[in-house]
């Protein structure tokens, strides 16, 4: 054999000896099945036309309802050149073969089933049997060099025994049996500005306190670089994580936290630290030029602190923000829009990939009605993957509606970078007060929004949450509804809050047509729309802190009329929100009989020592009556109106910074929105 052929000859076998190697890493898995919130059982009702025998609506939702689970592989390639994924095997059956495509479109989207396909029966019924898989998808689909993907399959319904997945790349592939047992998890995983900090919180089911022994980001160990703190009596534990050099927007990285018995809590997700969003959605057309009617929305949504253009949004605004006076308008402001794909819009401040794929789920005729919720998910993935394709920076958003509560929720709540829900409080007291009265006494506080927000927050974490409350009159022929009032919209977003929603918008500002929007120049509008600014100054405000926290169950006292829930913002901030739930709604409008003393007792974290506290309201910062006593945090608030936004924390800066923060952006808005009328 000639030495040309003998070099060749051993260069293949080097180059066999390396791919056989450690190229496929399979770095963990996680089944998490849906969490169940029976306490808001009572609030959900559908106003669908599938009907029982009698004629009668049917309810959806029913106690001990079966939901899904999601089932994870976490993956590396460990080669030196980037390895597609082109298939996941679940069962051992092809889920691209198996989730098949319907020949008919249901609002843009084609929908896909395993009942579309053309499996043979013994391979249908192993999946059904496995949960039915509904879609899946790969993130990033294409693994770089050394880098990370998470496996993500829906089912529809929960399994006792383990499933197999096997991800099958280009040049290697990745098999894992997945076992249905709970896990330590990252309830919440969230970022710095700068990227350069990143805020992580673990939910363990046995052992509160116990800490784990090594953190890995992206199989680096960076237990050295991480602050981490646990008490038995705090439902999550926070770890404070930062990277040797910060993180770049857009990028995925696995997380992981390992204990000492080898359990692993562990997540994939993209960096982007945006500050807090508040958007409206809509859009009037005053003014005579395309000019005049850009300054004027645009200028009206500053006054109101509202920073994001959501959709719905006239040509010329879009025009406008994304020319160079535009994003330098942009920069001043802090004014982004969101656009439903990639466009001429720079620095986008979402992608939204659809709204309510959920509502029209229940028009995939072709499927029976307990197939149908999911039909339009791996069409989403699909095109996820498109707009990815054309810019991978910006996070995609979906919004999810109110058809086949509560599982829509659990069932698209993953498939997005944020998850986005709708839960208008105004259209249910509609239906409620003109179809269900007896519903009516469910429905005095907006506990339809505290219970789909928790369960959204739930279904989605560790990924972010974004809630759109509605901002319309409803004059509708058969059954119209009021504005909201400024106190009942001011309950909503704290009971969002309480859940743990990070952003916020409202649906929608646009005064025509049936769904009348708080642009116009009614009374009521104007006051609902001064109250969403007022909001906008408060949440903003607090909003460097909000954006890196997660609700924390802590030892509490209060009042029976108060409302309470408690966020941890790393390990140095305790936000505590409180609302007074001796309030009513009607058809009418809103009663609310203040609290004239409030009292509340926390027990702090073992790890948090409180040196300042403080409220955040929209008219700027102010004192709160507290004090350290025997281990508890004891404060007195007075008279409480409605609600209230206390921050306890060690950061001796963090007052200045926020009080900054509002000064700078905030205060002459609030001047404005609060100034008394100007006399004719």
């Amino acid at each position: 054999m000639r030495l040309k052929q003998i070099i060749v000859l051993v260069s293949l076998l080097a180059a066999q000896a390396v791919m056989a190697g450690p190229v496929a890493e399979v770095v963990g898995s996680a089944y998490r099945a849906d969490v169940p919130f029976p306490q808001f059982l009572h609030l959900w009702s559908e106003g669908w036309s599938l009907k029982d025998q009698n004629g009668e609506p049917l309810q959806y939702a029913a106690t001990n309802m079966p939901l899904g689970a999601y089932v994870h592989l976490y993956i590396r390639n460990a080669s030196a050149k980037a390895i597609p994924v082109t298939d996941v095997k679940f069962e051992g059956v092809s889920l691209t073969e198996a989730i098949a495509f319907s020949d008919h479109q249901t609002d843009g989207l084609w929908p896909a089933s395993i009942h579309f396909s053309k499996l043979p029966p013994a391979d249908l019924d192993r999946l059904i049997a496995a949960g039915e898989p509904v879609w899946w998808k790969v993130e990033p689909p294409t693994l770089p060099p050394g880098g990370f993907a998470e496996v993500t399959i829906r089912l529809r319904r929960q399994v006792k025994v383990a499933t197999t997945v096997e991800a099958l790349g280009s040049e290697a592939s990745w098999k894992e049996r997945v076992q249905p047992a709970e896990a330590p998890r990252f309830m919440g995983l969230s970022f710095s500005a700068a990227l350069d900090t990143v805020y992580g919180y673990i939910q363990h089911p046995q052992t509160r306190d116990a800490k784990p022994v090594k953190v890995l980001l992206d199989g680096e160990d960076v237990t050295a670089r991480t602050t981490m703190a646990a008490d038995r009596s705090v439902s999550v534990m926070p770890l404070v994580i930062h990277p040797e050099l910060p993180l770049k927007k857009g990028s995925v990285h696995c997380f992981q936290a390992i204990y000492a018995d080898g359990s692993t809590a562990i997540a994939t997700i993209r960096a982007w630290g945006e500050e807090l969003v508040y958007g409206m959605w809509g859009y009037i057309n005053h003014g005579k030029t395309a000019q005049e009617r850009v300054d004027y929305y645009v200028g009206d949504l500053k006054q109101h602190n509202v920073n994001a253009v959501m959709e719905s949004y006239g040509g010329e605004v879009g025009e406008f923000l994304s020319g160079e006076t535009g994003v330098e308008h942009s920069r001043a402001t802090g004014i982004r829009a969101m656009r439903n794909k990639p466009g001429p819009v720079l620095n986008p401040v979402y992608y939204f990939l659809t709204d309510e794929p959920d509502a029209h789920d229940f028009a995939v005729k072709q499927l029976q009605p307990n197939q149908r919720l999911g039909a339009l998910g791996q069409d989403l993935v699909r095109r996820s993957r498109a707009f990815r394709e054309k810019d991978a920076t910006p996070p995609q958003m979906l919004n999810l509606d109110n058809t086949f509560k509560p599982e829509n929720w659990y069932m698209y709540a993953q498939l997005p970078d944020v998850c986005c829900a709708d839960p208008y409080f105004q259209e249910q007291q509609r239906i409620v007060w003109n179809e269900r009265p007896a519903w009516a006494p469910s429905f005095v506080r907006p506990l339809y929004v505290l219970g789909a927000a928790t369960i959204c927050g739930s279904a989605c974490a560790p990924k972010p949450l974004h809630i759109i409350l509605n901002s319309v009159r409803h004059d509708l022929k058969n059954g119209p509804f009021r504005f909201a009032t400024p106190a009942e919209k001011t309950v909503e977003l704290f009971y969002a809050l309480g859940a743990g929603t990070k952003s916020f918008s409202y649906w929608w500002y646009t005064p025509y047509g049936e769904f009348y929007g708080c642009g116009a120049a009614e009374k009521e509008a104007v006051a609902l729309w001064r109250q969403i600014g007022l909001l906008g100054a408060q949440v903003r405000t607090a909003g460097p802190v909000l954006t890196r926290s997660c609700p924390a169950g802590l030892p509490l006292k209060a009042p029976a009329k108060l409302w309470t829930r408690t966020l941890l913002a790393g390990t140095d901030t305790l936000v505590l929100l409180a609302v007074n739930e001796n309030i009513a709604n009607d058809r009418l409008g809103t009663v609310v009989v203040p609290l004239p003393k409030t009292p509340i007792t926390v027990t702090p974290p073992a790890w948090l020592t409180a040196a300042a506290g403080f409220e955040i309201t929209p008219e700027g910062l102010r004192d709160v009556n507290w004090k350290s006593e025997a281990g508890q945090l004891v404060l007195d608030l007075g008279q409480t109106e409605v609600a209230r936004l206390i921050v306890l924390t060690s950061n001796q800066g963090l007052r200045g910074q926020l009080d900054e923060l509002y000064r700078s952006r905030f205060a002459a808005n609030v001047a404005q929105l609060t100034a008394p009328a100007s006399k004719p």
